[in-house]
């Protein structure tokens, strides 16, 4: 699926996608960042960076979930996020 959606050369998409650190360091909305502990595509180490990172920031790691928040925890996620906007 990675392959189908980032074809070669890869690194140019992955690239397209970055900010630099002043441009997130910049960010002044309310942020939640939702992350399973167990995701293989992005570490956990990167949530824990962006919450250094912005201020009004907070993250919701899922236990024994990858990287399919969404639908590894439905609910759950569900329910974090619509208590974020409130």
């Amino acid at each position: 699926a990675f392959s189908s959606m980032f074809p070669a050369p890869r690194q140019r998409w992955v690239d397209a996608m970055a900010h630099d650190e002043a441009d997130v360091r910049g960010i002044r909305a309310k942020t939640l960042m939702i992350h399973g502990r167990d995701d293989k595509v992005i570490p956990l180490s990167t949530t824990l960076t962006l919450l250094e990172w912005i201020d009004d920031s907070q993250a919701h790691v899922f236990g024994r979930c990858g990287h399919w928040t969404q639908i590894e925890h439905a609910d759950a996620f569900a329910d974090v996020v619509t208590t974020c906007l409130r």
